[in-house]
């Protein structure tokens, strides 16, 4: 088989949305309007053709010093391939090779934990790539709300407990102006060379186009009328994805986002969801999705070095901070 190299314009929004829905992989990510927003341009490969495809992988990529780069944007955990029918060990060493024939610099291309299996039985075949095992935070919630609960960790109910006598005020809101402020006031400080105000602006698109089409929530933490802590959440199918949250001094210390989480799950107890943390590679902050009962979720990066400029390492930890900062 042999995978084709395709251009933005010449995909149909339609078509391709309906694969990506219909897909065993499905997640929000990688559906043509999420992509368009977080992308400075995006590629993709399908098999056998862009009129009748059964495999896709969306690829993202800019220019850099007269180069197609192929690179992960920021609010985008994971691509991969997406299939409707079940992956084969031949389709996806077919994707990898024509990958490593297309592009001769891969900054970092993450694919999303269904792909996992059939990886990890071809990474040794492919020493061109640096794969490298990440893992994020997957919590199921189709059980009651005490099974949910009684699986979080000593520390966590203890913490729920304590949020719970300061009494936190939980609330929907359509207005993500205050969560971004949180984040601007008590966490961009501390990333160094600071925040690039089109991360801010790619979220507020994100918010806007996705809460339009009744995929996003937004839930704060308020006490006394003042907002303290806020997160983001994107549903799509049967997943719901943190994405992004942030929090004052007062909520971290009164476990607001503890009390926000704890909610949500009382509230989506018994429904056939996998909340997902995306967690990055930071210890405290994996251990707090942990504490929560969730399972570890693996899933694969790689890199391809092809140019004389590596992604430096700060850019890796400036981009995990933002996402996730605690």
């Amino acid at each position: 088989m042999t995978p084709v190299l395709i251009n933005r314009s010449q995909i149909s929004n339609q078509r391709w949305d309906t694969h990506i829905r219909r897909s065993q992989q499905s997640v929000i990510y990688a559906y043509s309007f999420y992509l368009d927003i977080v992308c400075e341009d995006w590629k993709a490969i399908v098999w056998p053709s862009v009129q009748n495809f059964v495999v896709v992988m969306p690829l993202p990529v800019k220019k850099r010093f007269g180069k197609t780069v192929v690179y992960q944007p920021l609010f985008c955990q994971f691509l991969g391939l997406f299939s409707i029918d079940v992956l084969t060990s031949d389709q996806v060493e077919a994707f990898l090779r024509s990958l490593w024939g297309h592009f001769s610099y891969i900054s970092c291309y993450q694919f999303n934990p269904e792909n996992f299996g059939l990886l990890e039985k071809l990474r040794s075949d492919f020493t061109e790539f640096e794969f490298v095992q990440k893992r994020t935070y997957w919590l199921r919630l189709g059980k009651g709300y005490d099974d949910i609960v009684n699986k979080y960790s000593k520390d966590r109910k203890k913490n729920l407990d304590r949020s719970r006598r300061l009494s936190w005020v939980i609330q929907e809101r359509l207005d993500i102006g205050p969560l971004i402020r949180l984040f601007e006031v008590n966490h961009a400080g501390k990333i160094p060379g600071g925040v690039n105000a089109n991360a801010y602006r790619t979220l507020q698109d994100i918010f806007s186009c996705l809460s339009r089409r009744g995929n996003a929530e937004l839930w704060y933490a308020c006490h006394h009328g003042r907002v303290h802590a806020g997160v983001l959440l994107v549903k799509s199918g049967e997943k719901v994805i943190y994405i992004f949250n942030s929090a004052d001094d007062e909520g971290r210390s009164g476990n607001a986002r503890t009390a926000v989480l704890d909610h949500y799950f009382k509230l989506h107890a018994e429904k056939s969801l996998i909340f997902d943390f995306e967690s990055p590679d930071i210890e405290p902050i994996a251990a707090f999705y942990g504490s929560f009962g969730s399972e570890k979720t693996d899933y694969f990066r790689i890199r391809k070095n092809g140019l004389p400029f590596p992604l430096k390492q700060i850019q890796e930890m400036k981009r995990a901070f933002f996402l996730k900062t605690r």
